[in-house]
């Protein structure tokens, strides 16, 4: 099975003066793969936004003859083991949501103003093990998935009260969110 990582690792060779797939369209495409690729190594199932097997079959790309482009039998040869990686995926049981889901499950989502459950506040309360940036940012692209492709971003303040992310500032302490309270 193919990982998120490998997809876009992938390199093809070029062809200038012979039939081959436009690079633009072909790394885009790998990027929507890679983004799906990630919410299932994540546990999650994409949603709305992201590929299914049938999709990924089915992409289409225009032909390059005299302009650089990726070598068609590569691609098509890719194609073929990312279906088949997204078909191992689909036919998995769907994962039982973990009970930081609804912590997560915030993210994306417009007028959200009710705090969580009382065990997702206990996951994420104090005590709790802090998120590194790989950790956030994959948890970040599946609760995207569960929010329709929302790229809305609010946070629970220990008030209870919600806060729209207006900013993101790194120093040498960490990441920092700067944020403005929702109305």
């Amino acid at each position: 099975m193919l990982t998120a990582q490998q997809v876009l690792d992938t390199t093809f060779t070029a062809t200038k003066f012979r039939e081959g797939y436009d690079v633009e369209q072909v790394d885009i495409y790998l990027d929507d793969v890679s983004a799906t690729l990630k919410a299932y190594e994540a546990g999650g199932r994409p949603g709305p936004g992201l590929l299914t097997s049938v999709e990924a079959r089915g992409a289409r790309f225009s032909a390059t003859k005299w302009r650089e482009g990726y070598d068609v039998t590569e691609v098509d040869d890719l194609i073929d083991s990312i279906v088949g990686t997204l078909q191992s995926y689909e036919a998995r049981p769907t994962p039982a949501l973990h009970p930081t889901d609804a912590v997560s499950d915030a993210v994306g989502q417009q007028g959200t103003t009710a705090p969580p459950s009382p065990a997702a506040g206990a996951a994420a309360g104090d005590g709790a093990r802090p998120l590194g940036v790989h950790d956030l940012t994959t948890q970040l692209q599946y609760a995207r998935v569960r929010a329709n492709g929302s790229d809305r971003l609010v946070v629970l303040l220990p008030d209870g009260s919600t806060a729209h992310v207006t900013a993101l500032e790194a120093g040498p302490q960490g990441i920092t969110l700067r944020t403005a309270r929702q109305a």
